[in-house]
């Protein structure tokens, strides 16, 4: 089983641009044989607490993100066609989807809104670092850090094997973390340190410290959104 994941771009409002993905898309796709399980990332109104938590070094992130697990037989080109009818843009990134922390606290349910938030940050390699420095300390120093100092109860790397599409920005790994609702606007909640002033202070300094090592803040890509599993 492969993952690709859909960077999406609309022109239309929001609500009707999100309704057209729910209502047609992913049952469009989910005729499709060989997909076994869709997902769609949106930033809509549900999220809007979280605004301050955003980061954009691109013109737009982007409008939606929808990600396929889907068998090898399954023709990405295929995919495009039917993304591109609901979409004026779009990325296609093949990905390998390593799950540091499956969701078991909040389950979801086949097209109703996960619990909390889902933080998507897009990752670029900093220029000056080579690509497999930047991976092996993301893998093998950072995750301990992300997974100790936050409240997250989903955590998955999504590292970019190819790039295809209408917009092909190069990023080199996807990332989707899920936080309790209360994680939009408290940052005690978010560093999983309610009630502890110190303990917040200490897992925020820890969290941000080693983001340094391998992030270019000039470069990230951050969205809330909302995530729906099909």
């Amino acid at each position: 089983m492969r993952k690709i994941v859909y960077l999406m771009w609309s022109d239309s409002s929001d609500e009707h641009f999100a309704r057209a993905l729910h209502q047609d898309l992913m049952p469009l796709l989910g005729d499709i044989a060989g997909i076994a399980r869709r997902q769609l990332n949106i930033p809509d109104r549900d999220v809007d607490a979280a605004s301050a938590l955003r980061m954009e070094n691109s013109a737009a992130a982007f409008d939606a993100m929808c990600s396929v697990w889907c068998t090898d037989a399954v023709d990405a080109t295929l995919l495009d066609s039917a993304i591109r009818n609901f979409c004026v843009q779009f990325s296609r990134y093949h990905v390998e989807e390593i799950e540091r922390l499956p969701n078991t606290q909040h389950p979801s349910e086949a097209g109703v809104r996960t619990h909390g938030f889902s933080q998507v940050a897009l990752l670029r390699c900093p220029q000056g670092m080579s690509y497999d420095a930047w991976l092996a300390y993301w893998q093998n120093t950072h995750t301990a850090i992300a997974l100790e100092t936050q409240s997250t109860f989903r955590y998955v790397q999504n590292i970019v094997s190819e790039v295809a599409g209408e917009d092909v920005s190069c990023y080199h790994a996807i990332v989707e973390e899920c936080f309790p609702a209360l994680a939009m606007t408290d940052p005690a909640v978010f560093y999983n340190a309610t009630g502890d002033s110190k303990k917040q202070q200490d897992n925020m300094k820890r969290m941000i410290d080693s983001c340094v090592n391998f992030i270019d803040f000039d470069e990230i890509d951050v969205v809330p959104t909302s995530e729906y599993v099909y």
